[in-house]
């Protein structure tokens, strides 16, 4: 009766542990196999998929940035998150898709890194071509003179004929004094500006027509010696002129205009300064002498002699 019992609690105790050990003991773990057979679906007739198999092909979706230009936002790819489905069926329709949507993502992302190389290479090719590709300015005719050409020709031919005073023949000269005093140089340069003398070649103070087109006459400065002499600008203010010597260059091409104009501008010079207009012999201009001069002028030829 004894044994029997400890029999019995043995066995028991036995039983206990076996049961606590399968309680305890943690299950192994199954790593279900890719190459088991594939059943077909007599409905649709498309291959069941079993869970595991599809649990280990489900894999998260890669995140995809689309390249774009600097001030372009940067923009992340949405992920895919298939919905969970019980049917085999329409998972597997719902991994064709995004498998689909991902070949048509990458496409669209080629397609726009295409198109933006594209339009890079399109800005950069004329930067780079512009220096080969200058426009020619287009050189219009001269239809009529140009400004500058006729003022320079104008100032060359106004120094070509100042210049032929050192060449002249003969001169006719007439000559103003002042019959009180000698005249300052501050006076003497406002009456010959005031009666449109310009200062220019030989140091002279020249007269020239109403269109500058041509030299009449020139006026120099008498000394104290009685010589003729030109203007020093410089120190014109602060000399005293004794007398004006006005000269008309022979030949003329306009002698009877540029007698007649030295004429009537020396007898109004003398009459602002109060003096007396005297001939190139030093005898008062009078009438009769301004007609015999005059006549001298214009008779004038080339080669001859001017009377006294």
């Amino acid at each position: 009766m004894e044994i029997t019992t400890i029999l019995g609690i043995v066995v028991a105790v036995v039983i206990m542990l076996l049961g606590i050990r399968l309680l305890l003991k943690k299950p192994a773990e199954v790593s279900p196999s890719l190459e088991t057979d594939l059943h077909i679906h007599p409905d649709s007739q498309q291959p069941v998929i079993p869970r595991h198999v599809r649990e280990q092909l489900q894999t998260e979706a890669e995140v995809r940035k689309e390249p774009v230009l600097a001030e372009a936002e940067p923009t992340e790819a949405k992920e895919a998150q298939p919905e969970p489905v019980t049917e085999s069926a329409t998972n597997d329709a719902n991994v064709e898709k995004a498998e689909n949507a991902d070949v048509q993502t990458v496409r669209e992302v080629t397609v726009s890194t295409a198109v933006i190389a594209e339009a890079v290479k399109a800005e950069e090719k004329p930067s780079e071509l512009s220096l080969n590709h200058i426009e020619k300015a287009e050189i219009s005719e001269f239809e009529d003179e140009s400004n500058i050409l006729d003022a320079h020709l104008h100032e060359q031919k106004l120094v070509d004929e100042e210049s032929a005073l050192a060449t002249a023949e003969t001169y006719i000269a007439l000559n103003v004094y002042s019959d009180s005093r000698a005249l300052s140089g501050e006076k003497t340069l406002k009456v010959l500006m005031k009666y449109g003398l310009r200062f220019g070649e030989m140091a002279c103070f020249h007269r020239y027509s109403e269109d500058d087109s041509k030299l009449l006459f020139s006026v120099l400065q008498i000394g104290n010696d009685g010589a003729a002499a030109g203007f020093d600008l410089e120190t014109l203010s602060t000399e005293q002129v004794k007398g004006l010597a006005f000269f008309l260059a022979l030949p003329h091409s306009d002698v009877q205009n540029a007698f007649d104009t030295m004429d009537s501008i020396s007898r109004l010079i003398a009459r602002e300064i109060a003096g007396t207009v005297y001939d190139q012999n030093n005898q008062e201009f009078t009438p009769q002498l301004r007609e015999h001069w005059r006549h001298q002028a214009i008779d004038y030829r080339l080669g001859q002699a001017v009377e006294a």
